[in-house]
């Protein structure tokens, strides 16, 4: 396998430590860092109170990394908009409603 987000979550392997069978390859599975950049942000834009994050349920690695992003914006007291998209057409449609929302501060809409 090659570049695979989460080798588990997929089902082809029982786990990291101790995948089985005769599997090799890597993995960029670090949901951890994506709350890490939800921080990173908020050192940047001390005042960010809203941070909009697009993603895709049905990635594999995704939803693991959007819980991530959620405990840190709790934990950093933000407020976190999930913007779903699953195809183009979603994309589209999420993207142009992002004019709707009223940031709080002008540089706290952003997309993660």
């Amino acid at each position: 396998m090659a570049g695979v987000t989460d080798p588990v979550g997929v089902g082809f392997v029982t786990s990291l430590a101790r995948p089985g069978g005769n599997i090799t390859g890597l993995t960029h599975l670090s949901p951890d860092l994506s709350g890490k950049r939800l921080e990173l942000l908020k050192e940047v834009v001390p005042r960010l109170l809203r941070v909009a994050v697009l993603w895709n349920p049905n990635h594999p690695g995704q939803p693991v990394a959007f819980k991530e992003t959620q405990v840190a914006a709790q934990a950093l007291k933000v407020t976190l908009i999930s913007m779903e998209a699953r195809n183009r057409e979603e994309i589209e449609r999420v993207l142009s409603g992002v004019g709707k929302e009223r940031p709080k501060h002008s540089s706290s809409f952003r997309t993660l």
